[in-house]
């Protein structure tokens, strides 16, 4: 199985979100599935999203109160090719008191795209991203 993993996370600044983003590699690649990560702040211009069976997208949650998503959300799953009727899951990694209405928001913009949402989580450090890498896919 193909996995795409799309993330508005910011690895060069935040080590956490480097260490999460290589153990949920690792645990996909453990699973015996292709993984491919992009960035969607360099990566939207050229990513193309039809030839995966999974497509995984992590955002970060806001730093305290309020839920939003990325800006740039809606413009790159718009424009990163067929996304109807793929399996998919939300992740968001937390930080803050509205992470889980931030995961809502993630999935209700997701289904709105045609991403068939199986799995859903809050990712609270790199341990608990191995734990959840092994439900991707």
């Amino acid at each position: 199985m193909r996995v795409a993993l799309v993330h508005f996370l910011s690895p060069l600044k935040n080590a956490n979100h480097k260490g999460i983003l290589q153990k949920l590699e690792n645990a996909v690649i453990k699973k015996g599935y292709q993984i491919d990560i992009f960035n969607a702040h360099t990566d939207s211009s050229t990513m193309r999203l039809t030839g995966y069976d999974y497509i995984s997208i992590i955002v970060p949650s806001s730093p305290l109160f309020g839920a939003k998503l990325p800006e740039k959300f809606d413009e790159v799953l718009e424009n990163c090719g067929m996304l109807t009727s793929k399996k998919g899951c939300a992740l968001v990694v937390k930080s803050g008191f509205s992470s889980w209405k931030t995961c809502t928001k993630l999935m209700a913009g997701m289904e709105k795209q045609g991403i068939l949402l199986d799995y859903f989580d809050v990712v609270e450090n790199p341990d608990h991203a191995s734990y959840v890498g092994k439900k991707i896919g």
